[in-house]
């Protein structure tokens, strides 16, 4: 019995270890990027030859970049990604599928959070409207899409700051 309770315990642990740990860096990024978030724009076009325009915001703290968001609009839809970055590693994802509101209230229609811990997708949670496919994607995927958006932020990060911290356009 005493063995049972305390294999619990030690797995309870390591649960809340790796969570916690995550939780914290998620409560930093969100707390520096209320005061120190930059802000650019990349016009792109989607697989139709749709124009969109990209903006992305991202906070550095001793450095590095610790969050980044890129959204855009498509017709009444927002997407939005969110990604928490720990030492160049993700640890955390966000993306929705908004419905842009008519009214006052945005309605969520498709939702995923992930947790990561190094390589190892720790948890992943969906919500909203489901197709036909299954929405949950292997660890794999998302993290690299995580790693084409990051190259991505890296590639325009210097042009960012050479302006002198002002907002500028990418094409």
């Amino acid at each position: 019995m005493l063995v049972l309770v305390s294999v619990c315990n030690c797995l309870s642990a390591q649960r809340s270890d790796w969570r916690t740990r995550i939780d914290r860096l998620v409560e930093l990024a969100d707390s520096l990027s209320m005061v120190s978030q930059q802000t650019f724009h990349i016009n792109k076009f989607t697989s139709e030859d749709r124009p969109i325009r990209e903006t992305w915001h991202y906070t550095v703290h001793n450095g590095r970049v610790i969050i980044f968001e890129v959204h855009y609009f498509l017709d009444s839809l927002e997407f939005q990604e969110v990604y928490y970055v720990n030492r160049d590693q993700l640890v955390c994802m966000e993306q929705y599928e908004i419905l842009y509101p008519e009214q006052d209230e945005d309605r969520i229609l498709k939702g995923a959070v992930g947790f990561f811990d190094g390589l190892s997708m720790r948890q992943y949670v969906t919500m909203g409207e489901r197709s036909g496919r299954n929405e949950q994607l292997p660890s794999y995927e998302v993290i690299s899409q995580f790693k084409d958006r990051y190259r991505e932020l890296l590639t325009n990060r210097p042009l960012l700051e050479k302006k002198g911290k002002a907002v500028i356009f990418v094409p």
